[in-house]
This record gives structure tokens, sequence and C-alpha cells, in this order.
């Protein structure tokens, strides 16, 4: 086999060496005359913005096959859905890893490096690193320590086994990133190529940039030393985070080009994977969710939420009273312990599933609101970091949580009347309760106003351990019945940077679904 491969290279090598006299006018000669030298950074901002909201490869696994569940957003009996029965499968739990980092991560990072050498595309470098870090803190969220330092820097670099940096070091160069990047914006510029609802105003993008710092910030509030996470939001604070409902960060996406990647799983429309379809109804609403929503009286249900009509297709009931959750942890077998027959109820029209006016093709993927912003802003106060009243960050946060809907769809009107009347009543353990009962009252709401933002409401549900959710002890689970902490790394890239992956495991801990990441960590 050997000689026939080297056999093979003798005429390959003549060639070579006798171009080597031919080298006049070499570049000249082979430049394509109708290629562009380098792609336009407009471009290359509207594929970076496309690959930050991702495919349906990685929402349908990432988001909704493992996060959603986890965190009883969502339910399914499917054994496709293994988030909700703590069982791994490689190729979903790698899903983020494989398709953010040379899609989304390199795109960014090719942006940010023909730019820096363009003093007249300063904000270009600016709104680059801060959706790069957008991608990279979700990964670092999901997995733990991951390639930061030298990820992206196969070409030019020629790095092509990036080492996997320490998430402490990550986290502190996100916090650093966003204030240059902060710094660097010129608020009076306009970016042509931006497909987000800033739509080039540079200025909304500096606020983005506090904002997310703001939460790096609040993520590391478990930390027995919490110097950072102070520092940090309050850094965040002065910078000027989010003040208006319309400061929301979303990718807009469209019907036929790029359609809402949340939306091609659980909408049904063409092309779509019509999970909530009439032949496929893997995807339902949790019990626990549908509880928690219908027992405080939360405008929010009837938006998110229908039943399926009486031939199964979505469009039914909307009436708050009637929704029903799925229980988690359960299949659609005949088992006595693990089907939903079980259960008492085996019917999959009586559960509730997303309302389709949420999962449209052209609906907006939300990345941060100003519903969480307060929500965050509510617990600094609370905690004694920032001046302010907690109740009062609450309130707006609940009203802003409840608004944030109406950018999905004209018909969904948003009534402030009755969403101060819902927040006012909320905030009693706000205003009156122990610290942890402000806690469990902040985040309970900022897990509700995540959802479909499946990758936030799972890394703020291990910060903060609100609500307090009943895990799932499906027979062959990973877990022994304990919600994952982490996903695991996934199989490919021990196959081709084994060095690095097993380093980063001797220091983070076994590649398991339970080593917690180390802003998890006391």
């Amino acid at each position: 086999m050997a000689k026939s491969i080297y056999k093979s290279l003798i005429p390959l090598m003549a060639v070579v060496l006798a171009l080597g006299g031919c080298t006049k006018n070499f570049e000249k000669i082979n430049t394509d005359p109708t290629s562009a030298p380098k792609v336009a950074s407009s471009i290359l901002l509207t594929r970076g913005l496309i690959f930050t909201s991702g495919g349906e490869y990685e929402a349908w696994r990432a988001n909704l096959i493992y996060c959603g569940p986890m965190i009883q957003h969502l339910s399914s009996l499917s054994l496709t859905y293994v988030g909700d029965k703590y069982l791994y499968n490689d190729d979903y739990s790698g899903a983020a890893f494989n398709s953010f980092y040379p899609n989304a991560t390199k795109t960014l990072a090719t942006l940010m490096t023909q730019s820096a050498a363009n003093a007249g595309e300063k904000n270009y470098n600016a709104i680059a690193r801060i959706a790069r870090i957008i991608v990279l803190q979700r990964l670092t969220d999901l997995y733990g320590d991951v390639p930061y330092s030298e990820a992206d820097k196969a070409y030019p670099d020629l790095v092509f086994l990036p080492k996997y940096d320490n998430q402490d070091a990550i986290y502190a160069g996100f916090a650093q990133e966003l204030e240059q990047a902060a710094n660097d914006i010129d608020v009076n510029g306009t970016v042509a190529g931006d497909i987000s609802g800033y739509n080039g105003t540079a200025a909304q993008w500096k606020k983005l940039a506090y904002s997310l710092m703001l939460r790096v910030g609040m993520r590391l509030s478990k930390k027995t030393d919490q110097t950072l996470a102070k520092q940090w939001v309050q850094k965040a604070v002065a910078g000027g985070v989010f003040t208006a409902n319309e400061d929301i960060f979303y990718i807009q996406h469209a019907p036929g080009d790029y359609d809402n990647p949340n939306s091609h799983v659980i909408g049904v429309y063409p092309s779509s994977r019509a999970e909530t379809g009439k032949d496929n109804l893997s995807i339902k609403l949790s019990k626990f969710f549908v509880d928690m929503l219908k027992s405080k009286g939360d405008p929010r249900l009837r938006i998110i939420s229908e039943l399926p009509k009486p031939d199964s297709t979505p469009g039914g009931s909307d009436v708050a009273a009637v929704q029903k959750g799925l229980p988690n942890g359960y299949d659609n077998s005949s088992d006595p312990v693990y089907g939903i027959g079980s259960t008492g109820d085996a019917n999959l029209v009586h559960y509730s599933q997303p309302k389709q006016i949420i999962v449209q093709p052209n609906s907006p993927n939300v990345f941060i609101t100003y519903s969480e912003v307060q929500l965050m802003l509510a617990e600094a106060a609370a905690r004694g970091w920032i001046a302010g009243d907690p109740v009062q960050y609450f309130i707006t946060g609940v009203r802003s949580g409840i608004w944030q809907w109406s950018v999905y769809s004209s018909s969904i009107v948003y009534n402030d009347a009755a969403a101060t009347a819902y927040a006012t009543t909320q905030s009693v353990a706000v205003a009156a309760g122990s610290l942890s009962a402000k806690l469990e009252a902040i985040n309970t709401q900022y897990y509700i106003t995540t959802f479909l933002n499946e990758y936030e409401a799972f890394a703020n549900w291990r910060r903060s351990g609100f609500p307090v959710l009943t895990p799932v002890n499906y027979k062959n689970n990973e877990t022994n019945g304990q919600i994952p902490r982490r996903l695991r790394y996934p199989r490919g890239d021990y196959d081709v940077n084994r060095t690095n992956v097993e380093a980063a495991n001797a220091h983070q801990g076994a590649d398991i679904f339970m080593t917690p990441v180390w802003w998890d960590k006391p």
C-alpha cells in the first residue's frame, strides 16, 4: 500500500518541479479575475448572524431535544428526545459544538480579522466580537472548558488543534472583549448587513454589549468569591444596559430562505419538521411548566400554548383553563412504569403544545431581552450589588416578559394593565421575602421569560437553582435520576484533538452529564 502511494507521487512531483521554473506572472495568471479579493464585511456580517442564530441541526438537538426537556419547558414521549429522559446521544449532545465552531465563530472571526485592518470598519469589528461572544457563551455554558483563545485560528495562524481554555479564563475574556467592543463602537454610525432587530443601529449594539456583560457577571453568582461578579455587573450598569422593551436582541428570519431554526422543528409549514404535526406529536409543553403558568394566572399561557384539534393537527383551543402539560420522563409504550398510560391519560390530543403563531418560519430568534436584563438587575439589587429597588426592576421585567411576545406577531396584542396587575401580584415575595424567596421569585420569572431560548433557560436554572424541579428517573438513564449539569463533548473531537480534550477533562472533571462547569461550582 505504501509503495503504491509513493509511486503515484513520482509523476506529481515531476510536474511540480517543472512548474518551479515557470513563475513569471504566476499570481496574475492564477487569479480568477471575476472573484473578489475578499468578501464584503456587510455580507460576512449577514452570514455570521445567520450562523449565530443557527440552523435546524443544532436547534433541534441541543436547544429542543436536550435543554428544553431537561429543565421541563418541554416534554416528549419520543425516545429521540433524550433530554427528557437524561439519555446520551453523541450526535445530539455534540451538535452545538460541531455546528457553531465551523460556522458562526469562524465566520465572525474572519470578519473581525478583516475589519481590524480598516479604520472605517470599527463598528463591524465590534459587532462581530459581540455576536461571537453570544455563541461562545452558549458553548462554554453547555460544555464547560472549550476552545476560546485558539479557536478559529486554522487560517491564517495554522492552529488546527486548539486547546480548551479553562472556563474562568473564558469568562474573564468575555468581560474584557465586551468592554473593548462597547468602547470601540461609534454610536452615530450604522452598518449594512445587520439582520437583527437593530437593523444596523450601532448604538443598540453598545447597549447589547453591556447587557451581555451583565449576564456574564450574574453567571458567577454561585462562586464563593463574588468580587468579579459584582465588578462586572457594576461596570455593565455604569456602561449602559437595555433601557426599553425595544432593546430586545433578536435575529430576524425569512420564510423560504433561512427560516427560524426552532420553528423549523416545531412549526407546521412546508419543509418544516412539523414535530407538532398530525403525524408527529413529539413536542409538548411540560406538565410542570403548564401547571406553573396556570397556578399563577400567567397571561403568557394563552399566548404560547394550544391544544391540538380533534384530528391531531395544530390550532386547537388556547383557553388557559383547558391546557394540560405532558409529564416528563415517559414513553409511548405499554410499560406499566414508564409508559404514558401509567399516568392515566395516554391520548396525546389532550396535551398542550407550542402555539403555532410563535413558531412561524419568519419568527424572530430571541437571544436576550429587556425582561431578562430587568430581572438580572432585580437580583443584583436584592443582593446589594447595585442601587435601585428590586421590586420595581422585577415588575418592569415581568411586564416586559409579557410584552416581548408581541414581537412575534401583530396579532399578539400586549395589554399593559393586565401585565402590570399580574407583575405586581407576583412581586410580593420580592418586596417582603427572605433573600432566598426573592431569588426564587425573580428566577422563576426568568425561567418563564426565556421559553424557547432553552440554552439560556438551562444555564440560568443551573446558576440559580430556581425553579425547583423534580427530576425524572427513566430506565437506564445516564445520571441516576438527576438533571444533567452539562452536555458531553462530541466524540469526533476525541478523534482529531484528543490531547486537548483529555487535558480539559483532567482539569474540569470526567466528560459526563453530571460534571458541573466552573461557574456552577461554589
